[in-house]
């Protein structure tokens, strides 16, 4: 009898796991279908680089503002920061960089390449001169555009970016990204879902929106971008220092950083500005993503002084 019991139990158990389980699985499936259908979502355009093909999306009216991505993200994610923090007001310019939505993935991503691709686009849609929003890894490639095609530039944003500190060999630097076992669209999901701690303090702070984790999926087509920000482009101006002397950068910089950054830590920022002659907004707190502040204030009136 008490083994019938038992058995009893064990197989309510079993069922129960299992229709956690199917639940799981089709509601995972559900979300992850949404995120790649919010990805084609966007008026996507295309041209033809000799790195390949890129993507991009260009809308809006006004001063042009393109913006270099951070990882994990894409022509969506940074057509979102633009739109944020611009609204209607500019036309913003959002390219996948290397390896990200619907941009290839060349045998040379370096970030020189990346501000070429840039240049590339500007002629193509035949601009003169643009701001450029350079966001966490997209520092490097924002950097070196300064460096090599000033003549291009209005002015020069660093958004939570990565900057240029002391020479640095690989070893000593150490990981700068994501275990690539994450870059999974289940296994990113099953992370958001169950180990929000982690991304909070990932990005410093505990006031983070969903539309920040939604903006993690799909993974799959950011996987090579990813994998290269991480063993590229992060450390690009560290193991490449030499190849960054900001100093001799002739636009206008402004660097919009918090010090609470987990990310980029602000003791680098400070390195930075004791090179370049550049405009700030510094923030006590927000962590990486400068949560709870305005920060759009701030940057279109340098736009509105240097356009």
């Amino acid at each position: 009898m008490k083994i019938k019991y038992f058995k009893c139990i064990l197989f309510s158990v079993i069922f129960i796991i299992g229709v956690i389980m199917i639940k799981s699985c089709v509601s995972y499936s559900k979300i992850i279908n949404e995120s790649y259908q919010k990805l084609e979502n966007y008026n996507i355009k295309t041209f033809d680089t000799e790195y390949g093909l890129m993507s991009f999306i260009d809308e809006g009216y006004g001063e042009a503002v393109i913006i270099s991505h951070g990882i994990f993200g894409g022509y969506d994610q940074g057509y979102k920061n633009l739109n944020d923090i611009f609204g209607n007001d500019y036309r913003k310019i959002a390219v996948s960089r290397f390896g990200y939505p619907g941009s290839n993935l060349p045998s040379d991503p370096s970030s020189s390449n990346q501000a070429k691709v840039f240049l590339d686009l500007l002629n193509e849609l035949h601009i003169d001169k643009v701001f450029l929003l350079a966001v966490s890894a997209g520092g490097s490639a924002g950097i070196k555009f300064a460096l090599d095609y000033p003549e291009r530039l209005k002015g020069l944003i660093l958004l939570s970016s990565g900057v240029p500190t002391v020479p640095m060999t690989k070893k000593e630097i150490g990981v700068t990204g994501p275990p690539k076992f994450i870059l999974n669209d289940r296994i990113m999901l099953f992370s958001i879902r169950n180990f929000k701690s982690i991304f909070y303090s990932m990005f410093g702070s505990k006031d983070i929106g969903n539309d920040v984790f939604d903006g993690l999926l799909p993974v799959k087509p950011r996987r090579n971008g990813i994998i290269t920000d991480s063993e590229i482009t992060n450390i690009d101006m560290l193991i490449n220092y030499n190849d960054y002397p900001v100093e001799n950068i002739q636009v206008p910089i402004l660097v919009v950083h918090a010090k609470d950054d987990p990310m980029v830590k602000y003791e680098d920022i400070e390195l930075f500005q004791k090179r370049v002659n550049a405009e700030t907004m510094v923030f006590p707190n927000g962590g990486h993503l400068i949560v709870g502040h305005d920060i759009g204030k701030g940057i279109k009136e340098f736009i509105n002084r240097n356009k």
